[in-house]
């Protein structure tokens, strides 16, 4: 060995360490397969549980980013998706003396009314409905079928009214919901009215008429104050009789009436006057049952 210089010592300890490596490898091998089964076991859990501590789980991010979205609901859209909403909800009421069959030459056109139940009852200005009058409605396709007077007392400002149908002459009519809440000063409205088509006007509630409503008797009396009118910032001249009032959501908050004083044109029956004459027919149909 003291003829070799300093490089081939070098190599030949990396040889005899090499040798030794494979030498003490298959002795280990060559005594683990002869080793009994626990002893085995226990060196496996060693080497498990020494690779968890060197291989260490990535944590999860500590704070999770909550993206939200805000959606602006345009006032427009609102008004286009109220008029979609209740068109299928209108009819135009005519009347005539004479038998439907004459045509529409013999027919004059009133108003318009508004599906106001699942039963397909339809509630109008009251000031349309008078008596000895016989009253239609026209389909899309010309067809005109009668209409049935359900209730119409005087001194109430709406009249009820269903469409006489049978199985040839079935009518899709659509109810509206109607408001829980009466009219607020300045809200937004939507009219839906026209003779040959619908047409549309918006504005908002100018003013509420009120009145007194006294409950009770004696010592018990209890007085409320319920909106008997509504009147707005749309102009007179384009309104139709029974033409629905509407709010942004798409519910019915009134319908233009006549009144008992004709000479004011420009208010509208409030939803609570709807409802209380439709509670009043349905009271007493479901007595005379």
């Amino acid at each position: 060995m003291e003829h070799l210089n300093k490089h081939q010592l070098i190599l030949l300890a990396l040889l005899v360490s090499f040798i030794t490596s494979m030498a003490t490898g298959i002795v280990t091998v060559s005594l683990m397969d002869q080793a009994p089964q626990g002893v085995t076991q226990t060196i496996n859990r060693v080497v498990e549980r020494t690779i968890e501590n060197v291989v260490q789980p990535t944590p999860a991010p500590a704070n999770t980013t909550t993206v939200k979205e805000t959606v602006v609901v345009n006032e427009d859209d609102q008004v286009v998706n109220t008029i979609a909403k209740n068109s299928g909800s209108l009819i135009r009421i005519y009347r005539t003396n004479t038998d439907p069959g004459a045509g529409p030459d013999s027919m004059v056109f009133v108003g318009i009314g508004i599906v106001v139940s699942d039963d397909k009852i339809i509630a109008t200005d009251s000031g349309l409905i008078s008596e000895g009058g016989s009253y239609f409605t026209s389909l899309a396709d010309g067809k005109l079928l009668g209409l049935k007077i359900l209730r119409a007392v005087s001194g109430e400002q709406v009249a009820l009214l269903k469409i006489n149908t049978d199985v040839k002459n079935s009518v899709n009519l659509a109810k509206v919901n109607l408001s829980q809440n009466d009219a607020k000063l300045g809200q937004s409205i939507i009219y839906i009215g026209g003779q040959n088509k619908n047409s549309v006007a918006t504005g908002i509630v100018s003013s509420l008429g009120t009145k007194d409503i006294i409950t009770g008797t004696g010592s018990s009396t209890a007085t409320s104050t319920v909106v008997s009118s509504i009147e707005t910032s749309l102009s007179s001249g384009s309104l139709i009789s029974g033409g629905p009032l509407l709010n942004l959501s798409g519910d019915l908050i009134g319908f233009k009436g006549t009144f008992l004083d004709s000479a004011r044109t420009d208010l509208f029956v409030p939803v609570s006057s709807i409802q209380a004459v439709l509670s009043a027919y349905q009271n007493a149909s479901t007595t005379k049952q």
